[in-house]
């Protein structure tokens, strides 16, 4: 409990204060535009050079080798179209949605090459070389993105999403 502004006693709520942030019509505009801006980025080198991606993808060694391929030319695209949408605001419980699978997949993802010791590129925005040492960091990253995605999807409603009302 903590003081108000008149002096009486009020409750605050974590719940509350999340509900309160992630309703906020100019929160929700920038998170939308700051979540899709960073999708889109991390497409656009993987686009360009699938094949440097497909190596990427094949030093986790999760997947069996007919699937990396696929994966290296799909993805990228899911990653610049959810982006997309996000920015544009259509689609966007939808687009939440998968933004928030696709960073639980490259979270366990990074986690399970950590826990093995792998020395690879996380391959997470650049096919470049980067150091295993970024793992930690990009896992960190990944999760505070999937703690936004998350609220969005939940504390706001679908009305205040979607630049039409579905009547």
């Amino acid at each position: 409990m903590v003081a108000g502004m008149n002096g009486e006693m009020q409750d605050i709520h974590p719940n509350k204060i999340m509900e309160k942030v992630f309703s906020n019509k100019y929160f929700i505009t920038l998170a939308k535009l700051v979540l899709g801006s960073i999708f889109i980025y991390a497409s656009l080198d993987k686009i360009a050079n699938p094949e440097a991606f497909a190596g990427i993808i094949k030093n986790y060694r999760l997947l069996p080798i007919q699937l990396v391929n696929p994966l290296a030319i799909f993805l990228p695209w899911l990653e610049l179209f959810t982006g997309f949408l996000l920015i544009v605001n259509k689609w966007v419980k939808a687009s939440l949605l998968i933004y928030s699978t696709l960073l639980i997949i490259f979270v366990i993802a990074l986690s399970q090459a950590l826990v093995r010791g792998l020395d690879i590129s996380c391959g997470c925005f650049s096919v470049q070389s980067s150091s295993a040492s970024d793992i930690w960091m990009r896992i960190v990253e990944d999760l505070i993105l999937l703690f936004v995605s998350v609220n969005l999807y939940r504390y706001t409603e679908t009305e205040n999403l979607l630049s039409e009302k579905i009547t």
